[in-house]
C-alpha cells in the first residue's frame, strides 16, 4: 500500500506541475521482505536510475543493510534515505555515533523511546478508566523492534513496559513472545483465561497475522477477554470482512479515518485511498506524506543539484498532513535525532502537541468502528468532541446484541 499511496502523491503534484516546473519519476523495487533483494534494489535505484530520494518499507534489519549500502554510494550518487516504519533504535542512533557517515538518512516514524508518553496514558488512564482493565495479559511480537521494551531502554532510564504497567497500577500476569505468522494461539488463550487477565496487549505490526489471532480468540477460552492490537490490518477498514466478523470487541489502533477529520487532509485522503483500494495503516499515512515533505524540501533549497542544502531543508520543513505534522526532530539526542518529530527527546513520557495523532477504536455490531480515545494526553483535547470512552463494551456484552 505504501508504493501504490506514493504513487498516488507524484501523480498529484505531477497533475500539478510537478516540483519546480519539473515532473517528478517514480520508480518501485520490490524487495518483497528479503533483505539482499531490497538492498539490490537499493543500488539499482541509485546507481541506474539516480533517484535523489529513496523510500524504503521495510523491518529494521532490513532497514539497516539498506542503510549500511545507500552510504556506501550516497558520495558517489547523491541521495536522500528515508526509512518509513521501522522502529530499530539503532537506524537513527548511529546517525550520531557514526556522523558524518548517515548523515542523509531520516526516519519516517518513531523510534522505541517514542512509544513511552503513549504507553504511560494507556497503563495509568486509558486501560484502568476506559476499558476497566487492571490485570494484563501481554502478547509480543518476537522481532527486533520489541525488543527495548520487554528489556527496557538503560541509556535513556526507561523500564520495560512490564515494569511501567506495574508502575501505573496494572497487574501484568501474563507475557509471552510469539512469532508474527504461523502461530497457534489456542493454549496462549487458555493460559491467558486461567491467568484471568481481563485485556490482552498485542504488540503486534503491519507484519504480524492479526486475522489468524482474531479469529482463534473468537473461539477460545479467553473470548471474553479483549485483546488490544497495536499495529496491523486492524487499523483499516477491511480488517472486519478479512475476519469473517470475528472482531467484534476487538479494541485497535486505528488510522483510516472515513469520518474523522484528524487535520483538513484527513478524510479526502482516506476517501480517495479507499477508490483506489488502498488500506490506510499508519505508516501508509507517511508514505504519502513523505512525498509532500520531498517536495517541500526541495523547493525550499531550490533545486537538487546541493545534498547538503537538500538534507538542511528535509530537517527543516514542516509538512502538514493527515495524522498531524511531518517534522524530522533536530535535537541531537540519540535515538530521536532525524526521526520524526512525537515526544519530547528531553522527556519521552511527554508528546509534542497535534504533531501524531493516533486513534484506538473498538469494533462493534455490524463492523461498526467507535472512537474510544486519543493516543496521549496532550492530542486528546483536540479531537474529544470525536471520541466517545462511554461507548465502550465488553465482548461478551457486544456479542448479546447480535
Amino acid at each position: 500500500p505504501c508504493m501504490d499511496i506514493q504513487k498516488m502523491a507524484v501523480e498529484e503534484i505531477n497533475a500539478k506541475g510537478g516540483i519546480l516546473g519539473r515532473p517528478v519519476v517514480y520508480k518501485v523495487q520490490d524487495g518483497k521482505g528479503d533483505t539482499s533483494l531490497s538492498v539490490e534494489a537499493l543500488r539499482k535505484l541509485v546507481i541506474e536510475d539516480k533517484a535523489i530520494m529513496v523510500s524504503v518499507e521495510g523491518r529494521t534489519e532490513i532497514c539497516l543493510a539498506v542503510q549500511e549500502a545507500s552510504a556506501s554510494l550516497v558520495k558517489e550518487y547523491p541521495h536522500v534515505l528515508v526509512f518509513n516504519g521501522p522502529m530499530g533504535a539503532e537506524l537513527t542512533a548511529r546517525i550520531i555515533d557514526q556522523a558524518p557517515k548517515y548523515d542523509h538518512c531520516f526516519r519516517s516514524f518513531d523510534p522505541e523511546p517514542g512509544r513511552y508518553s503513549q504507553m504511560k496514558y494507556f497503563f495509568s488512564h486509558v486501560f484502568p478508566q476506559v476499558y476497566k482493565a487492571r490485570k494484563l495479559a501481554l502478547l509480543w511480537e518476537d522481532l527486533a523492534w520489541t525488543t527495548e521494551w520487554r528489556k527496557g531502554i538503560s541509556y535513556l532510564n526507561l523500564p520495560t513496559w512490564e515494569k511501567l504497567a506495574q508502575d501505573c497500577g496494572i497487574q501484568v500476569v501474563y507475557s509471552k513472545a510469539v512469532k508474527p505468522r504461523g502461530t497457534m494461539y489456542f493454549p496462549i488463550f487458555q493460559q491467558i483465561a486461567a491467568a484471568k487477565a481481563d485485556i490482552i496487549f498485542y504488540v503486534s505490526s503491519w507484519f504480524t497475522d492479526t486475522e489468524s489471532f482474531t479469529k482463534q480468540w473468537a473461539d477460545s477460552a479467553a473470548k471474553d477477554i479483549p485483546p488490544f492490537l497495536y499495529g496491523g490490518v486492524s487499523q483499516t477498514n477491511a480488517f472486519w470482512q478479512m475476519t469473517g466478523g470475528k472482531a467484534l470487541g476487538i479494541i485497535s489502533e486505528y488510522t483510516d479515518f472515513i469520518d474523522l477529520p484528524v487535520t483538513p487532509y484527513t478524510v479526502p485522503l482516506v476517501k480517495k485511498a479507499r477508490e483506489r483500494n488502498i488500506p490506510m495503516q499508519e505508516h501508509v499515512h507517511l508514505a504519502y506524506a513523505d512525498i509532500y515533505h520531498f517536495k517541500d524540501a526541495v523547493e525550499k533549497a531550490k533545486g537538487i543539484n546541493d545534498l547538503n542544502k537538500l538534507i538542511k531543508a528535509m530537517e527543516e520543513v514542516v509538512t502538514p498532513y493527515s495524522l498531524g505534522k511531518l517534522k524530522y526532530e533536530t535535537q541531537k539526542i540519540k535515538p530521536f535525532y532525524r526521526s520524526m518529530m512525537r515526544v519530547l527527546p528531553t522527556d519521552p513520557y511527554k508528546s509534542y502537541k497535534g504533531y501524531f495523532h493516533q486513534v484506538n477504536v473498538q469494533y462493534q455490531q455490524n463492523g461498526k468502528v467507535v472512537y474510544l480515545n486519543e493516543g496521549c494526553p496532550e492530542n486528546e483535547p483536540l479531537l474529544r468532541k470525536y471520541l466517545h470512552p462511554e461507548l465502550y463494551k465488553k465482548p461478551a456484552e457486544l456479542r448479546k446484541g447480535l
